[in-house]
């Protein structure tokens, strides 16, 4: 067994399809790292300049209306002096913990800023959110930006009681663990699980290239299976040093930030337009859930394609039932659908790690049951009715690895 674990590992770590991917995936955090990261522009930023501006002109309306009779005046000129007489003295302390150097205050009142803007913006035609929510035609862009400022909210809430320092890199996620965070939340596991089919898409089919030295190890084919998974997961844990790499080179930028920092997670209500909430986990609570759920994937991929290895003996198939698994959400991904269908239910609808595991994904689909702890238990299934059926086949001598 070890003798053709060592096989399998050298033909693994020599296979140049194998090592194009790794080269492509350095280079692409490299590029990254270099060239996307440095030009982030989050549209929640930390400006000075723009607070000021809005401060200062609400602020001569408030002045010019002052000691005037508004017994005449229209009734939204009496609706905004009650709103900027609320959000200017927040904005002016805002604007004072800045020129301190007091990030914690800051914190603590941007938390109440977004609090109170949330509240009066959201279905209100008289205010509109950050107009960078809207430049993608996106007709949901009300509703995300709602989601935004929340989680703003209880982000700042949580930095004004940090026991750790705070910077504006932290407060506009530019951290290297925070990026990470970003990225996850993003196509990153995508890219990631799309890799792992890449490396382990000619698993089997590469035997038939060495037929008389395999039939020399004298072990069965269905233990034979079991290493090449032990082997490729092994491989696909590789896939993570460049991104370490790259984590560590953003770090030497912007800071590494700490496993402590705050993660929202999204707390549905039945009524998510009027109760959004948000509950908080840390950030190392984040990472390592989603580290388990990609690591999931990773063994349902491996084991989808090594079951389809050895049925189908086509690098093609395996290509396009590897394809299905990851896209298959796309086949019913719809803003709002989980209210009528239950795609908590559906492996496929785990696939966006990140966004499961901060609700993200709750709040698109607008339905509750999605869930890390669910994800998981379906996914184990999966892999464990794969590698089942594995096994089972494997034991037909019909289909024998090497004939």
């Amino acid at each position: 067994m070890w003798s053709y674990f060592k096989f399998e590992f050298k033909q693994f770590f020599t296979n140049k399809k194998n090592v194009a991917i790794y080269f492509l995936l350095a280079f692409a955090t490299l590029f990254y790292v270099f060239k996307i990261a440095p030009t982030y522009n989050p549209i929640e930023s930390v400006d000075y300049d723009e607070i000021e501006a809005r401060y200062l002109t609400r602020q001569e309306f408030l002045d010019h209306m002052e000691g005037q009779d508004l017994h005449n005046v229209h009734p939204s000129v009496i609706y905004a002096i009650e709103i900027f007489n609320e959000i200017n003295p927040i904005d002016k302390g805002r604007l004072d913990a800045l020129d301190e150097g007091n990030l914690k205050k800051y914190a603590d009142l941007t938390s109440d800023w977004y609090f109170f803007t949330n509240s009066i913006t959201y279905r209100n035609e008289a205010f509109s959110y950050n107009s960078k929510y809207f430049i993608k035609n996106n007709k949901y862009a009300e509703d995300d930006a709602f989601y935004a400022y929340l989680e703003q909210a209880v982000r700042y809430d949580s930095y004004s009681k940090a026991d750790y320092d705070l910077s504006l890199e932290i407060f506009e996620q530019r951290t290297a663990l925070q990026t990470f965070e970003r990225l996850l939340k993003g196509v990153l596991p995508i890219i990631l699980i799309v890799c792992v089919l890449l490396l382990s898409i000619d698993i089997v089919k590469k035997d038939q290239r060495h037929p008389s030295i395999l039939k020399g190890f004298p072990i069965s084919d269905w233990k034979k299976l079991l290493v090449k998974m032990f082997v490729a997961l092994l491989g696909s844990m590789v896939l993570f040093v460049p991104l370490i790499v790259g984590i560590f080179i953003i770090g030497l930028q912007s800071g590494f930030g700490n496993f402590n920092l705050p993660s929202p997670v999204y707390a549905a209500h039945l009524d998510w337009r009027v109760d959004g909430k948000f509950e908080m986990m840390t950030l190392g609570t984040f990472l390592g859930q989603s580290f388990i759920l990609l690591f999931t994937w990773f063994i349902v991929m491996i084991n989808v394609v090594l079951l389809c290895s050895i049925i189908f003996r086509s690098e093609m198939v395996n290509f396009a039932v590897g394809l299905f698994l990851i896209f298959g959400e796309n086949f019913y991904s719809s803003r709002y659908v989980g209210y009528f269908w239950d795609v908590q239910n559906y492996p496929t609808s785990y696939i966006q790690v990140g966004q499961i595991i901060s609700k993200r994904r709750n709040f698109y689909y607008m339905n509750n049951q999605l869930d890390f702890t669910l994800g998981l238990q379906l996914l184990l299934g999966l892999a464990g009715v794969v590698i089942f059926l594995m096994i089972l086949i494997a034991l037909n001598r019909r289909f024998k690895l090497i004939k």
